[in-house]
């Protein structure tokens, strides 16, 4: 589900799961199990996130499987994911996400992971959480107003749930440039092996010092993340919103 590559100092994990690149916890675990080698490895000077198939970056969680599962563990997949994103934001070294085609829900939150966001000039974005009857989280929207330089194309993703084209993603400073859709691994791998040039040490701490918060205070931003998911998860809104995406139709919310 995860394939890897070595490039030269470059590390390339690829999602590999058809056909849409679905995040089970399988996948997951073993995501985080990667990144963290990349991590370990001294011969690892930089890691590019690219999908095997080009429709696909990654479509989000798997809803068939987190259904699958008692109540009480249904979110677990999401609070996996949390810690896959977090992995990649500790990551002290480079990190690139090679976004090619639809990067939504969970496929963005991982490419939101990464330091640089390349996406086919044909690749859509969002992060609709709230039409399940769900918040991405505090941890997430925050990470959102540090890469955009749009207060107002944030709201539009976490907000309205809109899904954006390339052009609009670019424009909104969510990723940081587009290219063909062809040429979106090559042109992410030639950022990474650049960026694998650089000095380790200040790299990492550079990469600290632009969303550095007191310790306490990151660590109440997850704690409260995980919490008010674990809330929002356990309501009518979001067992309605979830059964209407996986039946592919509009959420029929009761009124409060």
């Amino acid at each position: 589900m995860v394939i890897k590559e070595q490039l030269e100092r470059v590390r390339v994990l690829r999602l590999a799961n058809p056909p849409g690149n679905v995040l089970n916890l399988r996948l997951l675990e073993t995501l985080r199990g990667e990144i963290a080698q990349a991590a370990a490895d001294a011969g690892v000077r930089a890691l590019v996130l690219a999908s095997s198939y080009p429709r696909y970056f990654s479509t989000g969680l798997d809803l068939e499987e987190m259904a699958s599962r008692p109540p009480a563990h249904q979110a677990e997949h999401f609070l996996r994911l949390l810690d896959v994103y977090r992995a990649l934001r500790e990551l002290p070294k480079p990190t690139v996400a090679a976004v090619g085609g639809s990067a939504l829900l969970g496929g963005w939150i991982l490419a939101m992971g990464c330091d640089f966001r390349l996406l086919s000039d044909d690749g859509k974005i969002n992060l609709a959480e709230i039409r399940a009857g769900l918040s991405p989280s505090p941890a997430l929207i925050a990470r959102l107003r540090e890469i955009s330089c749009s207060p107002s194309a944030v709201k539009e993703l976490v907000l309205k749930g809109r899904t954006l084209r390339a052009e609009e993603a670019l424009a909104g400073g969510f990723v940081d440039r587009l290219a063909p859709a062809e040429q979106v691994f090559e042109e992410s791998l030639k950022e990474a092996k650049l960026l694998a040039k650089q000095a380790p040490r200040a790299y990492a701490a550079v990469k600290r010092a632009l969303s550095w918060r007191p310790a306490h205070e990151e660590q109440a931003l997850w704690d409260e993340s995980r919490r008010e998911f674990a809330g929002l998860f356990d309501t009518e809104d979001a067992r309605e919103g979830l059964a209407a995406l996986r039946e592919k139709r509009r959420p029929r919310y009761a009124e409060t």
